[in-house]
């Protein structure tokens, strides 16, 4: 997705956005030569939590069944347990996408929910020494656009990214582990797989790394998935504790050097 299209699609869902307002740099510097693209729900920020009440409130407004467990793994199973939203299955997944799901990218975009959302200990010095370095810097998410250019702009980060795409539950770009929105971002910077890696905390996340035949970095500090289902994907790194955020550009930096 590039700058008019993003244009064209906060101003469709968000009654007019202007992109000017996040100051996004879309072009990559002829010396970034590298490729670092993040997932960013408990990979750069804190957000389950945020999530919970998000998902809460949409299906309290929709009247809509909810539990703990439908709460906690509303991503993973709407699409293939019969929770009892809708008459069945097909009517469950019709109301998930087209009312649900778009209530809950709306209410992610509202101050009150990003607003909660911080960054992991070291992210920030993180994100500031990577940007200096040949490496471009890009996010892949499956949330919503709005809400995460908010934010960054709010923690005065966005300047360093030179994209963020989103794939909104399949409607801009399929849903990960399906490569299309990393090809996007490779293709859109002119860096190929061989210099790029994939960093995540999700095993659709190193799937869709491996996919894209990137180099991928398992994130096992996130609350969405274990370090031993990151650890079974064999990516080509993992970060097991928040601790080690701050080697994050050194080990970047060895995957690429293996590599050459």
């Amino acid at each position: 997705m590039n700058s008019i299209e993003k244009k064209a699609l906060l101003k469709e869902r968000f009654g007019g956005v202007d992109i000017k307002e996040f100051d996004a740099q879309n072009n990559i510097p002829v010396e970034k030569t590298k490729l670092a693209i993040f997932d960013f729900d408990e990979t750069l920020v804190h957000s389950q939590e945020v999530f919970r009440q998000v998902n809460i409130a949409a299906m309290k407004y929709l009247g809509l069944k909810y539990n703990d467990e439908i709460v906690r793994s509303i991503f993973s199973q709407y699409d293939k347990n019969y929770i009892g939203w809708g008459k069945n299955l097909k009517e469950q997944i019709e109301i998930y996408k087209n009312t649900f799901s778009p209530l809950v990218s709306k209410l992610s975009a509202d101050p009150k929910y990003y607003r909660q959302m911080t960054l992991f200990n070291g992210m920030r010095d993180v994100i500031k020494e990577l940007s200096k370095t040949d490496v471009a810097l890009a996010i892949a998410s499956s949330r919503d656009l709005l809400s995460i250019m908010r934010f960054l702009k709010e923690e005065d980060l966005n300047h360093h990214f030179s994209m963020i795409e989103v794939t909104e539950g399949g409607k801009i770009f399929p849903d990960k582990p399906n490569p299309s929105i990393a090809n996007w971002i490779m293709g859109e910077t002119g860096i190929d797989y061989n210099n790029s890696v994939m960093i995540g905390d999700s095993v659709s996340d190193i799937q869709l790394g491996k996919n894209a035949c990137m180099k991928t970095i398992g994130i096992g500090y996130g609350k969405y998935t274990s370090p031993e289902k990151i650890l079974a994907q064999k990516p080509d790194a993992i970060l097991n504790k928040e601790e080690e955020i701050s080697s994050l550009p050194q080990i970047i930096s060895g995957l690429f050097a293996k590599s050459k």
